[in-house]
């Protein structure tokens, strides 16, 4: 049950409408809500008001029946959690937020199954029976701790189905310590399974090490191998984190789509250990232009009745698609929890440790301590946001890394936006059936 909490109001002054361009002519985004109307020729050249009312722009923002007013707050009961299961990791890669899943020592120890158990339990006790549960697994590297990751997956599973539940299970790995019976396990069940991959063997290696002696991208192209060539159940994708020192994404997407992969997402590294490899304000024009160039590639497949392998952009015309519009990036202490090898919950898995994203524990969340980080973090509450044309389809991007933003920053996110709204227009006149097979899977 969706319980209401504090109303945030919006800025009076901020923009309710964006024009914007696309091959099929001009184009009107109603922010509030995203809705997207074709402009006829007699209007699309003018930029101030396109040519309508005020009155009438007013009007199509306002909120619709069934919709949640975006000014609003909501504190669902958790339908999602992933667990911390490891505190440490096979690999040294240079970016690494959680310390290889010690963070910094706030997690010394795996998770024990009576805390892994504890929490699976309270998630499927409270979640909404009605929509999917989703059990994580998180580290370090999960499969460093591999019989709890097995037994959770049985126990989950055979719990949700005497519940009449669907429970269904996501894990990020590096992937180079599967096993045939990790495999099968990933195959049995509805899984989303994320390798962390870079690209190819120069970048994987560089990025990710391994042990001495070894290479990081031939321990992931031998263990995934099995699972690429047969996934069963389970959706397979890659996750490249993109650092300063090499922004050739064409090279790093054709690289991983070689391994087998069928969808690839790219993550730029907005924060880093000092010295790193963090984007830079004067590199993030030029990632928008390489993951344009790849984009447009995958854009021109589309067209030609194929799917389209670029994650940022799927996922992109497929919100658009829908009419995403939140005033929150993610899930992050709404309906998502990650739990700590101890059975604290945190608001989010970057932020195992941090106080002011602990919410509560296996005993029960915190509701005062809950309700004051959603209010904070609602988009209404960023002072970089409100006047921002692309609040509710950023939503003022990732909680962890919001004190990285920069105006170089918050650029490349609407260049890309306004790049995904032109392509959404395009492919809505030109080849329908792509949203309407999206719809239908």
């Amino acid at each position: 049950m969706i319980m209401p909490s504090p109303a945030i109001p919006g800025d009076p002054a901020a923009p309710i409408f964006k024009i914007f361009g696309s091959g099929m002519g001009r184009h009107l985004l109603i922010v509030p809500h995203s809705r997207i109307f074709d402009l006829p020729p007699d209007l699309a050249g003018n930029d101030d008001m396109a040519g309508l009312p005020a009155s009438l722009l007013a009007a199509l923002a306002e909120s619709a029946n069934g919709e949640v007013p975006l000014y609003q707050t909501a504190e669902p009961s958790p339908q999602s959690i992933s667990l911390n299961v490891s505190s440490s990791c096979n690999l040294s890669c240079t970016y690494c937020y959680a310390a290889r899943g010690s963070f910094e020592g706030a997690q010394p120890q795996p998770m024990p199954w009576e805390v892994a158990g504890t929490a699976i339990d309270a998630l499927l006790r409270n979640a909404d029976p009605r929509s999917p549960i989703t059990v994580g697994f998180l580290g370090g590297e999960p499969f460093v701790n591999r019989p709890l990751i097995h037994r959770a997956v049985a126990y989950a599973a055979g719990e949700g189905s005497k519940r009449g539940l669907d429970v269904r299970f996501s894990v990020t790995t590096n992937g180079t310590l599967l096993r045939e019976d990790d495999i099968d396990l990933l195959r049995g069940h509805r899984f989303a399974v994320t390798i962390s991959i870079d690209g190819g063997e120069d970048v994987q290696n560089q990025q990710r090490p391994a042990p001495t002696g070894k290479h990081s991208y031939d321990l992931v192209y031998k263990a995934t191998r099995p699972l690429l060539a047969d996934p069963g159940l389970a959706q397979v994708a890659a996750r490249s984190t993109v650092s300063r020192a090499d922004l050739n994404l064409v090279r790093r997407f054709e690289a991983i789509l070689s391994l087998g992969f069928p969808e690839i997402g790219f993550a730029p590294l907005r924060a880093a250990k000092p010295g790193g490899d963090a984007l830079q304000n004067e590199d993030w024009p030029k990632y928008l232009n390489a993951i344009v160039e790849v984009a447009k590639s995958e854009l021109k497949r589309a067209h030609e009745g194929d799917s389209i392998r670029l994650t940022n952009f799927a996922v992109a015309l497929k919100q658009l698609y829908r009419g995403a519009s939140s005033p929150y990036p993610c899930g992050a202490g709404g309906g998502y929890f990650s739990v700590a090898a101890n059975g604290d919950w945190y608001a989010c898995h970057r932020a195992i440790g941090s106080s002011p994203y602990r919410l509560g524990s296996n005993q029960g969340l915190d509701p005062e301590k809950r309700r004051e980080f959603l209010v904070k973090r609602h988009v209404h509450s960023q002072p970089a946001c409100r006047q921002c044309w692309a609040r509710y389809l950023c939503s003022g991007g990732c909680h962890q890394e919001a004190s990285h933003r920069t105006d170089s920053s918050c650029g490349f996110i609407r260049g890309w936006l306004e790049f995904c709204l032109g392509a959404y227009c395009e492919l809505a006149e030109r080849k329908p059936e792509f949203f309407s097979a999206k719809a239908s899977a």
